[in-house]
C-alpha cells in the first residue's frame, strides 16, 4: 500500500511540473507575435545562463522577444504560470535608440534581469547594453543602460551566465573600447560582474583576431 501511495505522489508531481515547458513558451512566443533572438535561442534550456525563454523557481516561465506596440518596436517581456496563463507582461520600447531583445535570467533570490541591446539610430554597430531588473510580481526596480557610449564604444554581450555567488550575473562579449580601435575594426575580449544594485565591475581583456 504505501509503494502504491509512493508511485501516486510521484506521478501527481511529474504531472504538476510537466505543466508547463521550455516549449510551451517558444510556441507560445511564435503564436502571439513575439519573435526570440535566435543568437542566444542555443541558451535555451542551460541552466544557469540567460535565454530568450526561461522556467523560473516557482515553476512558471519567463519570455522576452521583439514584438510591436502599436507601430513601435521593441522587446515584450511575458510571465505564464504553470497553467499557460499570462500573469503579467511589459513592453520596452526604445530609448532613444533601438532596442533588441536578448534573454532573460533569474538569480537566486527571485528577481529577474531583462537583457536589451540598445544600437544608436544612426550607427547600428555603435552598441550598449540595457538591463532592466524585475521582481516577480512584474515591478520594475531599475532600468540602465549599462556604461555609456562616452565610456565604451560598440560593446556586444554575447551571453549572461549566474554568477558562482547565485546574486550577481557574469557578461561576456566584445568591445571597441576607443575610436582608433572603431577605426581598425579591431575587437577585444570583454566581460564583467553585474550585482542586484545595477553596478557593473568590467574588463577588458585581449585584441581579437580574425
Amino acid at each position: 500500500m504505501k509503494k502504491i501511495f509512493l508511485v501516486l505522489i510521484v506521478f501527481f508531481s511529474l504531472d504538476y511540473f510537466a505543466q508547463i515547458s521550455l516549449e510551451d513558451g517558444q510556441n507560445w512566443a511564435k503564436s502571439n507575435g513575439v519573435t526570440l533572438n535566435p543568437d542566444v535561442s542555443s541558451y535555451i534550456g542551460k541552466d544557469g545562463f540567460a535565454a530568450p525563454v526561461v522556467i523560473t523557481r516557482d515553476a512558471g516561465l519567463m519570455l522576452v522577444g521583439e514584438s510591436f506596440e502599436g507601430k513601435s518596436k521593441g522587446a515584450k517581456v511575458v510571465f505564464l504560470n504553470e497553467n499557460k496563463e499570462v500573469i503579467w507582461s511589459h513592453f520596452f520600447g526604445s530609448k532613444n535608440d533601438n532596442t533588441e531583445a536578448q534573454s532573460v535570467i533569474e538569480d537566486r533570490t527571485g528577481y529577474f534581469y531583462i537583457f536589451m541591446e540598445a544600437h544608436n539610430k544612426l550607427d547600428a554597430t555603435d552598441t550598449r547594453e540595457r538591463v532592466v531588473k524585475v521582481n516577480a510580481r512584474g515591478e520594475v526596480q531599475w532600468d540602465y543602460a549599462l556604461e555609456e557610449k562616452e565610456e565604451h564604444y560598440h560593446r556586444h554581450c554575447a551571453y549572461v551566465k549566474l554568477d558562482e555567488d547565485g546574486k550577481r550575473l557574469a557578461l561576456f562579449g566584445t568591445v571597441q573600447p576607443d575610436k582608433v580601435a572603431i577605426e581598425n575594426n579591431e575587437h577585444y575580449s570583454w566581460q564583467a560582474k553585474l550585482d542586484g544594485n545595477g553596478k557593473l565591475d568590467s574588463e577588458i581583456g585581449d585584441l581579437l583576431k580574425d
